[in-house]
């Protein structure tokens, strides 16, 4: 074969065949398949470790802010707005929200639940009580759970 008529050959097959973009399209849509579940999984558990952490960070704030202004400090949970809130004793003044609905986290209605609806911090740096706050998405069956001590010890668990 001379060297002209090989160069014919090959400028006449410039594509793929049908059959070779089938493969590729079904190796594709199963690789994608596989993945999504996984991808819905991890975005779950990161909707709720970012969760956990406002949770977290905010109580961590109630006992600042009562040291700070030598006033208690009353953390409070509202279970019809889904929303978390750090106000002062009379609930005249809001220092802290934190809606823990659908909107911001993904959160499905009864994910959220605190073992009590207020807790109070003193200026001492102690609380009237414990308090265990559990974030959980029965679907992809994870929970994350934050308990506060008395001294004001918070743990992510």
């Amino acid at each position: 074969m001379t060297a002209n008529a090989l160069t014919r050959r090959v400028a006449l097959r410039r594509g793929f065949s049908l059959l070779e973009l089938i493969t590729v399209l079904v190796l594709i849509g199963v690789l994608a398949s596989i993945s999504i579940g996984k991808m819905r999984d991890v975005m779950t558990q990161q909707r709720l470790y970012r969760a956990s952490n406002i949770v977290q960070t905010n109580v961590e704030m109630a006992w600042s802010l009562a040291a700070r202004n030598r006033r208690p400090i009353r953390i409070s949970w509202d279970a019809a707005n889904r929303q978390m809130r750090v106000t002062d004793r009379g609930a005249t003044t809001t220092f802290r929200r934190a809606s823990l609905g659908q909107d911001p986290y993904g959160l499905p209605a009864g994910s959220v639940t605190f073992s009590r609806d207020t807790l109070e911090v003193y200026p001492d740096g102690l609380a009237n009580d414990t308090l265990l706050i559990t974030l959980s998405v029965s679907s992809a069956g994870q929970t994350k759970r934050v308990w506060v001590s008395r001294a004001g010890l918070v743990q992510q668990r």
